[in-house]
C-alpha cells in the first residue's frame, strides 16, 4: 500500500513540474510577443488555435453589416446633438470619422426606407460638412416622433464651437463640467 501511495506522489510530483515547465514557456512565449496598441484598439481579432478566424473594426462590431433601420436612424440623430442646439435631447454619440463612414458603408449595402436621407447626410459629414446639421438633425427626428413638428427636441441652430466644446467635453472626455445645467442660449445641457 505504501508503494502506491508513493508512486502516486511522485507521479503527481512529475506531473506538476510538466504542467508548471509547459505553463511558464507558454506565458513567456505570449509576453515576448510584441503588440501594437494601435492595432489592438481599431481591431478585434477572434482566433483559435493561432488561425485568424475574423477580424473587424469596433464600428464593424457596433454597426454590422444587417444594422436595422430604427439603429441607423438613432445612430445619426444621436451623432447630430454634437452639432446642433435643441431644446432636448436624447442619445449622445460622438461623430467619429469611421463611425460615419460605417455607417454610410452600411446604409449603401441594405435598402433602408430612408436611404435617400441618411446617405445624403452621411455623405457630407463624411466630407466634414456639417453646415446642414440643424435640417439633418430635424429630419431624422422628425421621423422618430412620427412626424409630429410639436414634439419636443427640435434644432434650432448650429452648435458654435464653444458649445461643441463644451458638449463634448460634457458626454465624451470622462471629466464633466461642474455645473451639468448650464444652458446656452435657453438650451438645456
Amino acid at each position: 500500500m505504501k508503494r502506491k501511495t508513493k508512486a502516486t506522489i511522485v507521479i503527481i510530483g512529475v506531473l506538476g513540474i510538466f504542467g508548471g515547465i509547459f505553463g511558464y514557456t507558454q506565458f513567456t512565449e505570449q509576453v515576448e510577443k510584441p503588440v501594437l496598441k494601435e492595432a489592438i484598439a481599431k481591431t478585434i481579432v477572434v482566433e483559435s488555435d493561432g488561425e485568424i478566424l475574423e477580424s473587424k473594426t469596433k464600428e464593424e462590431i457596433l454597426y454590422p453589416d444587417n444594422l436595422i433601420e430604427d439603429k441607423v436612424s438613432k445612430a445619426i440623430h444621436s451623432m447630430s446633438h454634437q452639432k446642433v442646439q435643441s431644446g432636448a435631447q436624447w442619445g449622445h454619440t460622438q461623430i467619429t470619422q469611421e463611425k460615419v463612414d460605417r455607417l454610410l458603408a452600411v446604409c449603401k449595402m441594405n435598402d433602408y426606407e430612408h436611404n435617400d436621407l441618411y446617405i445624403p447626410i452621411l455623405e457630407r459629414w463624411s466630407k466634414g460638412d456639417f453646415s446642414n446639421a440643424v435640417d439633418d438633425h430635424n429630419k431624422v427626428w422628425k421621423i422618430h416622433q412620427g412626424g409630429n413638428e410639436d414634439a419636443p427636441g427640435k434644432a434650432t441652430r448650429l452648435s458654435t464651437p464653444e458649445e461643441e466644446g463644451y458638449y463634448i467635453k460634457e458626454y465624451f472626455s470622462g471629466n464633466k463640467p461642474d455645473n451639468h445645467s448650464e444652458k446656452f442660449d435657453g438650451a438645456q445641457r
